[in-house]
Formats: C-alpha cells, sequence, structure tokens
C-alpha cells in the first residue's frame, strides 16, 4: 500500500478521485489523442443535439475575440464528452487538433483519463484541470476548465461548455467565464422548454377532458412524466403496468430523440403502442400522452351521468360554477377555461382585479376536480405579516417560537394534502419566502418551522393575483422561477365593468339568496336604481356590488329597494346623470337626436320596471344592443362630467 502513488498524492480532492476513476477503468496514462468520430457521425450529433447547440452557439461566438486575444479556444461537446462546436484562437486550434481537441474528438474521462471535460461530466460539476493534472501524458501541456449544461430540472446533463489553451497562455479567470457561459446556455434551454411544455399542456388539455374516466399521464419529448390524472393505481389493478407517478419519472421507450427502433427496444412489455399517442405542432413532436381505458370506471361514470339531470350537458344542480353569475362572452370563456383546467393535475393562475370573484372561481375549479372531496384551503399571501405567512404555510413545532402552540401547528400545506390549497394575493408574498414556496412546489416537501423532519404532501396549487406579475418580475420583487412554476395555466377573470350586462342578473341572483337569508320575498327594485348600478364603474367589482346591495336590501324599508337607499357615490352618478342632461340642452343638433335616444331608453326600462328584455322589445332592438347603448351612454355621461 505504501507504494501506492494515488496514497497522499499532494493533488486537489477532485483530481484525486478522477485519478481513481481513471486507474479503476484502466486508463492507458500514455494515450496521445482521443478518438475522434467521423464527418457523418459528427453531422449526426449536430443534427441530435441541434436544440443544444442553437442556445449555445451565439455564447460561444460572443466570447469568440475575447478567447482569440488570451490564446484560448472555446467549445461544446454533447453529454458523452463528443465535441461538436468549437471557437477560438486559431494557432491554439492547429495544436488542439494534434490530441483531437476538435470537433469530433471524444473527451471522456473513461477515454482520455482526466480532463475538464469528462470530469466535469463525472462530478456534474465545474471542473478546471492544470496542466500536470491531467491523467494522460500528452494533454500535461494543456489546462482547461469545463462546466456542465443541466437541462431545467437540473438533473439531466446535455452537455459541457469548455474553454482550454496551452499552460503558458491560459488565464484564471475561465472557469468562471464558463460557469457564466453554461448557465446563459442553461437559461436560454430553460425558457424554451417552458414555451413547449406550455404548448404541449395546450395540446394536451382536450385528451384528460374527453378521456377523464380513464388514466391519462402526459410525457414530455423526453420521456418524463409531467402530469397524470391521478388514475394510477386503477390501471394498475386493472392491467397490472407499472406505471411512475413521481413528476419527472422517466420511461425511455417515450423519449421522442431515440429512432423508432431504439424506442422499441425499450419499450416496457406492459406498455400498449395503441395507448400512446403523440402530441405535436408546426414546430415539430412535443410530447406524448398515455391513455389506458378503465372499463369499469367508465361504466359507473356513464350510468351516474345517464342517470343525472342534465342541463347544457351539465348537471344543473350540481354544476360547480352555478354561483358565478353571468352571461357575457368574457365571462363565459373564463367558465370554459375553468371547466377545461378543473380535471388536470396543473397549477393554476387566476388573473383579475380586486374583488372579481377569483376565489370563487377557485373553489368551482376544485370542486370540479376529480377530488372535490379533498380539502381546499385558502391563504391570503397579503394579509399576513413574513413570520406569521410561514407558519401558517409550513407548520411549526412546539418552540419554535415565542407563542408557539404546545405540540406545535400543522400549516396550511399539510392542512391541504391531497387537495387544493388557494394562494390569494401571490404577488404580495415577500421575496426572501418565495424560495421556501419554491421547493415544497418542487418536491412536495414540507419542513415545519423548528424542525428538521421532511413530511411529504401532494397539493393542487391555485394561486391568484392582481398585480402584472411579468412586470413584477422584471423589477426583481417576484422570482422568474416561481413565476413560471405557478402560471402553467392561467385564466383572465373580467372585470365587472367590462360585462355590464350581467350587472342586472347578478342584483337579481343576490335578491334572490339574500330573501332567504334575512326570510323575507325578494324585494322589486325600481328602474332608477338599475340604471344607478349600470351607470356605476364598480372599481371593487362584483364584490363591491355584493356589499352595496346587501346593504341597500337590509335597509329598505318599504317593499320596494328605491334610489334614496343606495350609498353616496352611486347617488353621485345618478346626479352627475341630471345634470348632463340639463347641460345638454344648448348643445348642437347631433347632441339633442342623442338625449331623444336617451330619454327614450330611460323611459323604455321606467315602463318596463327595470325588466330590460321587455324594455329592448319596446325599443324595438334586441337586450345586447340595449346594454352597448347603456354603456355608450355612460361613456358620455362620464366624459361630460369630466369636463364641467
Amino acid at each position: 500500500m505504501h507504494n501506492d502513488p494515488l496514497v497522499d498524492a499532494p493533488v486537489r480532492e477532485v483530481v484525486l478521485e478522477s485519478w481513481r476513476r481513471c486507474r479503476s477503468v484502466a486508463v492507458d496514462p500514455a494515450r496521445n489523442a482521443a478518438p475522434a468520430a467521423d464527418d457523418a457521425r459528427i453531422r449526426l450529433l449536430r443534427e441530435q443535439h441541434r436544440q443544444l447547440q442553437d442556445a449555445a452557439h451565439p455564447v460561444l461566438v460572443g466570447l469568440k475575440e475575447v478567447l482569440q486575444a488570451s490564446g484560448s479556444i472555446i467549445m461544446l461537446t454533447d453529454p458523452c464528452g463528443t465535441i461538436i462546436d468549437l471557437h477560438g484562437d486559431t494557432k491554439t486550434r492547429h495544436a488542439g487538433e494534434q490530441v483531437n481537441l476538435a470537433a469530433g474528438g471524444r473527451w471522456d474521462e473513461k477515454v482520455m483519463g482526466t480532463n475538464a471535460i469528462g470530469t466535469a461530466i463525472a462530478a456534474q460539476a465545474p471542473v478546471q484541470i492544470y496542466a500536470s493534472e491531467h491523467y494522460c501524458l500528452d494533454v500535461k501541456r494543456w489546462t482547461c476548465a469545463a462546466a456542465p449544461i443541466l437541462d431545467h430540472t437540473g438533473t439531466t446533463l446535455l452537455g459541457v461548455i469548455d474553454v482550454s489553451g496551452v499552460k503558458d497562455t491560459f488565464h484564471g479567470h475561465s472557469l468562471g467565464l464558463v460557469i457564466a457561459a453554461a448557465k446563459q446556455v442553461e437559461a436560454v434551454l430553460a425558457s424554451r422548454e417552458r414555451e413547449l411544455q406550455a404548448r404541449l399542456f395546450d395540446q394536451s388539455m382536450d385528451c384528460f377532458v374527453r378521456y377523464g374516466s380513464d388514466f391519462v399521464a402526459l410525457f414530455d419529448r423526453r420521456g418524463r412524466l409531467l402530469k397524470s390524472n391521478g388514475r394510477q393505481q386503477q390501471a394498475r389493478e386493472q392491467y397490472g403496468v407499472q406505471i411512475p407517478s413521481i413528476v419527472g419519472a422517466r420511461i425511455d421507450a417515450l423519449d421522442l430523440g431515440l429512432s423508432a427502433d431504439e424506442r422499441a427496444i425499450r419499450m416496457p412489455q406492459w406498455l400498449r403502442r395503441d395507448w400512446l399517442k403523440v402530441l405535436g405542432d408546426a414546430s415539430g413532436e412535443l410530447g406524448c400522452v398515455l391513455i389506458i381505458p378503465l372499463a369499469q370506471v367508465a361504466a359507473r361514470v356513464a350510468a351516474a351521468s345517464a342517470s343525472a339531470p342534465r342541463e347544457d350537458g351539465r348537471c344543473a344542480e350540481t354544476d360547480p360554477f352555478a354561483d358565478i353569475v353571468g352571461e357575457s362572452a368574457a365571462l363565459l370563456a373564463a367558465k370554459d377555461r375553468a371547466r377545461r383546467l378543473a380535471p388536470l393535475d396543473l397549477p393554476v393562475m387566476l388573473l383579475g382585479e380586486t374583488g372579481v370573484g377569483k376565489e370563487v372561481f377557485a373553489r368551482a375549479i376544485h370542486r370540479a376536480d376529480v377530488r372535490s372531496d379533498a380539502p381546499f384551503v385558502a391563504v391570503n399571501c397579503g394579509a399576513l405579516t413574513r413570520e406569521l405567512l410561514a407558519s401558517e404555510l409550513f407548520g411549526y413545532v412546539e418552540g419554535a417560537f415565542t407563542g408557539a402552540r404546545r405540540h406545535g401547528l400543522p400549516g396550511k400545506f399539510e392542512l391541504a394534502d391531497g387537495g387544493t390549497l388557494f394562494l390569494d394575493e401571490i404577488g404580495e408574498m415577500p421575496l426572501d419566502m418565495q424560495p421556501h414556496l419554491l421547493r415544497v412546489l418542487q418536491d412536495g416537501i414540507v419542513v415545519r418551522l423548528g424542525d428538521s423532519r421532511e413530511r411529504q404532501v401532494t397539493v393542487r396549487i391555485i394561486a391568484a393575483t392582481n398585480r402584472d406579475l411579468r412586470g413584477e418580475v422584471a423589477a426583481g420583487r417576484f422570482r422568474e422561477d416561481l413565476f413560471h412554476r405557478l402560471c402553467v395555466t392561467s385564466i383572465r377573470l373580467p372585470s365587472l365593468r367590462e360585462r355590464p350586462a350581467d350587472i342586472d342578473r347578478i342584483v337579481d341572483h343576490l335578491n334572490e339568496r339574500l330573501a332567504q337569508k334575512y326570510g323575507c320575498p325578494v324585494k322589486p327594485v325600481s328602474a332608477e336604481v338599475r340604471l344607478a348600478f349600470l351607470r356605476y364603474r364598480w372599481p371593487g367589482n362584483v364584490r363591491e356590488l355584493q356589499n352595496v346591495f346587501e346593504g341597500v336590501f337590509a335597509l329598505s324599508d318599504g317593499g320596494v329597494i328605491e334610489l334614496a337607499s343606495l350609498p353616496e357615490e352611486l347617488l353621485a352618478t345618478a346626479t352627475g346623470e341630471a345634470q348632463a342632461s340639463t347641460a345638454n340642452d344648448g348643445l348642437l343638433d347631433g347632441a339633442r337626436l342623442e338625449d331623444l335616444e336617451r330619454q327614450a331608453i330611460l323611459a323604455a326600462i321606467s315602463n318596463a320596471k327595470g325588466n330590460m328584455s321587455r324594455a329592448a322589445r319596446a325599443l324595438g332592438i334586441s337586450r345586447s344592443t340595449l346594454y352597448v347603448k347603456l354603456g355608450a351612454l355612460r361613456e358620455r355621461v362620464d366624459l361630460q362630467a369630466h369636463r364641467h
């Protein structure tokens, strides 16, 4: 043992470990050049790694001038260490060709011993190898630095960026340079991967809805599981299949980068070809969806569907979206998208102004999910201090802080396990808390405050914000990686002023609900009150309308809700309309015609006692045209009030 030259060798640990690996696989230290691929093989490798090369090429070219001045070369390799692109100093490139440090040269550690490319691959970490630290004798005149390029999950090696030069000209800053270059390439690839995944999710949405009674799983181009509808156990019981349940788990046979023959060789015995459907668009193949028919489940669902009363294709009494009142195109589009997303195991971001009903939508999505019986837990991220928010989300153990409850307390993630966690006002979350949230979303692991024990949770996230999160990311107030994790899918909820035709419907709905709450008959709403509601801009949206209407409902002494019961801000709107009418008397004939039209509309609505359909028929126009005219009327009144 004392004769072993690797015992107590005066070299860095990373080099010593590499030397040991090289000796264990009998690398020949006298090897004078790397094995080289022929031109056809190089073309094939470049085609196989086209996306990697396209992302890295601008980075390599951008550093070309710097490296020429320093007498170095920069290169890109595939995951096996074969060089597929190279730039830099011409003289150094000629020297590199002597040892096949050139396009097609393979610098795997098992072949060429300790070198920056091969050792970075083996260690999965950036490394710099100085001249004498190389394992093979003919490479010891070189010094090089290399950094691995990983995929967006940080688990799959895509390639390596290396900077090399003869030891007399090489500079010490090269390790930092290759690390920065690799990170830049990773960012470009991650951005493209997110775009591809977004398109893949859109392509797969119909499959999850159409085959909701079967087992459905979506895989990316590399065969990694992105999501499923949670029916793995039923598929295992019915077919004995071995389906991964962890997001990111891989089935090699679904890697679309492999040839058809390679995929056939790797195809598991349980996997039938007719269960697979490749998805793609104009850009090419994006991934595939696995659909395993579950006959018993499908039969039960069909039987339940046949016996249930239906209206518009859904059970009228159990429609999860029944509480979202309105028939405007913008609202119907939002409800339709929410229905399609509900059965999918995907994060959903609800976007819209304060008061548009984001939590109502979140609860409806949860009720429409296959896990509707599981918990729904809501947290307002903007209503708590940083410390309280951390304990609310992650929980704590006894003694974690002053005032902590005896025996501790589970957090919202644990309480929502198996169900849905609604993160309202996510844009208000403190920046330093966002990495902790990201970790739970990525790993599904929660650690309570003051504890070291890891707890596994499975939670669907629905988040909501009234902020422009992209702008928050650009301003550095919101993490980009968290943004992309939460915004896999999004739904924009329209403001109330964007759908004035729904105000009457909401008022009637509230009227019936409040009559039940207070144990009294429905109270008629005067035409003047309905018009005041239509003219008002509702900055607080549906929530403000609910609060205002409950107030006037509760305070109205007579049988009819009259204008006098409205709060000051709505009365001011009605008064402003009257003043605008007086001011119109001195205007031109065109304006008088507008005033006559306004008077006709108001008279028709008044005669119809607020019934908009009847008023529209009296005017000889459609109900939708009446609402358009009312919207235009409100804009004219706002403009005139502003001028005065």
